[in-house]
């Protein structure tokens, strides 16, 4: 994420195009890269949380059950 350089069309029906800069947000970021995001957020919330957390939350079978415990 951050500022990239993107590439458009100069006019329509013209075929050389520009540069822009486009900072980059989880909202306008590819597939993959949301993706990978989403894998690092999810590692970091389980090496962050206590051993009895991480047991608890893994056992429920859906988010209703996990409230509950």
């Amino acid at each position: 994420l951050g500022w990239k350089d993107k590439f458009v069309l100069d006019a329509e029906g013209n075929p050389t195009t520009v540069t822009q800069q486009v900072f980059e947000t989880y909202q306008n970021a590819k597939q993959e890269i949301r993706d990978q995001l989403n894998v690092e957020a999810v590692q970091i919330i389980l090496t962050g949380i206590d051993n009895d957390i991480y047991s608890t939350v893994d056992a429920c079978p859906n988010d209703c059950e996990m409230w509950k415990a």
